[in-house]
């Protein structure tokens, strides 16, 4: 049986071929051990990505709830400050106030009245509360300021209370004023309906849905104003008169209390199920993230072991051309 050769030519075709097929090799192998993951993914899967498109669309889902459950959260916590700042203010003043009503001086009528007018403007600046570009308490028109300043209130409750001779009939004039749809509704409160709820994960919704206009806020607004009035000279020259508005405007804050904070209980169940969808939303998307690096992840003793014979491999072709290179007729004829 004759043997067949390859030409120097043919011979010199078949190192080079080869050699660029080791480097092509010895660079993946490299960029896999470097990376992590496998170069080509669909020879993983035999050509099936279904399961790998599946896990991304899962993936891309939890990643827009997650931006949904942290604005969410961040707002609703935000607003739990908010109640909280309000809730505070109106304890104090009630104390203040009732304690004033009872044989408290001209001069400290006075300074509960300028008191309360503080508190009220701060409360109405806190319900203003923006979050980013959006008013907290102003429900569906965020961009709004949820209520107008304290000077506006005062000065249309003074006009509502005009003409009254006793703290029984500004508390009757207050009510009516702020139960009235002409009244705070519409004079005060600038924003719009309450929120409807919002997707925080796949098959659950929570709402946001409290603003400046929650009864628990506008009677909390509605005593301070009350309060408020004494330091526009509402009841001027008669001290019973003032002393016994201190104590009706006390007492309203006081009774509404177990109201603010029922409106705080509210918010921290949401607040809960926002803390709880965004968990699972997290632990959904690390499960579904370590799927995904079974399929699209290199075997690092697997890809050690191929490179290290890939780069023997090369040495050898190298070798072995370096070898060829040096051959001559003379040594042949030798």
């Amino acid at each position: 049986m004759s043997a067949v050769s390859l030409g120097d030519m043919a011979r010199s075709f078949m190192l080079r071929r080869h050699t660029v097929d080791l480097k092509q090799n010895l660079q993946r192998l490299t960029n896999e051990a470097a990376t992590g993951r496998i170069s080509d993914t669909a020879a993983r899967v035999s050509g099936d990505l279904g399961p790998i498109a599946g896990i991304d669309a899962s993936l891309a889902r939890l990643k827009g709830y997650s931006a949904l459950t942290s604005e969410a959260g961040l707002s609703a916590g935000a607003m739990q400050t908010a109640l909280g700042t309000i809730d505070s203010l109106a304890t104090n003043l009630s104390n203040s106030l009732i304690s004033t009503s009872t044989g408290g001086t001209v001069a400290l009528i006075d300074a509960a009245g300028k008191d309360a007018e503080q508190k009220l403007q701060t409360a109405l600046s806190v319900l203003n509360t923006r979050f980013g570009d959006r008013s907290l308490f102003s429900g569906t028109e965020t961009s709004n300021a949820a209520t107008v300043d304290s000077d506006t209130l005062l000065t249309a409750l003074t006009t509502a209370v005009a003409g009254t001779l006793s703290a029984q009939d500004v508390e009757t004039a207050v009510n009516n004023w702020f139960a009235s749809p002409t009244g705070y509704d519409a004079v005060v409160y600038q924003g719009g309906d309450a929120l409807a709820a919002s997707a925080i994960a796949p098959g659950e919704e929570a709402r946001i849905d409290i603003t400046a206009k929650d009864p628990a806020l506008r009677d909390t607004i509605k005593g301070l104003a009350m309060a408020a009035l004494l330091n526009r000279g509402v009841l001027a020259g008669q001290s019973a008169g003032r002393l016994d508005l201190a104590r009706r405007a006390g007492l309203n804050l006081l009774e509404n209390k177990s109201d603010r904070t029922n409106v705080a209980a509210r918010l921290g169940l949401v607040e809960a199920q926002i803390d709880a969808a965004a968990t699972r939303n997290s632990n959904e998307t690390s499960a579904l993230q370590i799927a995904r690096n079974g399929i699209t992840e290199a075997d690092p003793y697997e890809t050690a072991t191929r490179l290290d014979e890939t780069e023997a491999q090369l040495e050898k072709i190298y070798a072995l051309t370096a070898r060829l290179s040096r051959l001559s007729l003379l040594d042949y004829l030798k």
